[in-house]
């Protein structure tokens, strides 16, 4: 109950509807009313693989359409989509090196639990088999986003970067230098910047140049100052940026914090 609570924003409880107003009470004379008609049986009220409300859904009969169902669940919580916003998943992948999640955690989740209601872990792993998203450990008790997709490429400065600690290598001896930063370096740290939450608001007036600096908040650590065209300075976090480039790979909690700090 704990984790699906923690999940509410991805994967809301069901919603239940007003009762119904009682009916009049009819004349002392009129005979009885007919016994209400059984209600029909629950059909699936979500799409798989996609967020949103939804009431409570019941159990798939087909065990094809099950499988399917399962796998498109799954490929979307592993899914770059979701990720991007799902600290909670985030978090079961930074548990390991490896990023697996176990089964047993994915089968917490209201979702899967009314398509395998007994909470089976052998399904779930059948029906991810040949996946291009999810990849199934050797025991069959975990899942993991196929490594390939975490490691996204990027240009910047004209460069291209293949992961996190690619961009994150390549700017950090830039933040020893002394001085306006060349073209070509600065070439790459505007394109970062372009990834900052408030990069306009950073940019302003326009950037005259750019060098390494201190926050006056945290002057033991480095960052990036932009001199703007009317002379004032503004600071930015570039590890926000590379966060926010490499949301699948940022560190869980971390904000951006650590070397270079910065706004």
């Amino acid at each position: 109950q704990a984790l699906d609570k923690r999940r509410m924003s991805t994967e809301p409880e069901p919603t239940t509807e007003a009762p119904a107003a009682a009916a009049e009470a009819a004349p002392a004379e009129a005979p009885a009313a007919a016994p209400a008609a059984a209600a029909p049986a629950a059909a699936i009220s979500f799409v798989p693989g996609e967020a949103g409300k939804s009431d409570a859904p019941a159990a798939v009969d087909d065990d094809e359409k099950r499988a399917a169902a399962i796998k498109k669940q799954v490929e979307y919580y592993f899914s770059e989509a979701n990720l991007t916003n799902d600290k909670f998943m985030r978090t079961e992948m930074a548990k390991t090196s490896e990023k697996w999640v176990p089964i047993s955690v994915i089968m917490t989740f209201n979702r899967m639990k009314a398509l395998l209601p007994g909470a089976e872990h052998a399904p779930v792993a059948a029906a991810m088999a040949g996946s291009e998203v999810v990849e199934v450990s050797e025991d069959g008790e975990k899942l993991r986003r196929l490594p390939a997709l975490m490691k996204k490429t990027v240009t910047l400065g004209g460069k291209e970067f293949v992961g996190r600690a690619a961009v994150v290598a390549h700017a950090r001896p830039l933040l020893q230098k002394e001085g306006e930063l060349a073209e070509e370096e600065c070439s790459f740290i505007k394109d970062l910047l372009s990834h900052h939450a408030k990069a306009a608001e950073k940019i302003g007036a326009g950037i005259a140049s750019i060098k390494a600096g201190c926050n006056p908040k945290f002057p033991d650590t480095r960052c990036f100052v932009l001199v703007r065209a009317d002379g004032s300075e503004e600071d930015f976090s570039y590890l926000k940026c590379v966060d926010a480039l490499f949301p699948l790979e940022a560190p869980p909690g971390k904000g951006g914090k650590g070397k270079g700090k910065g706004k």
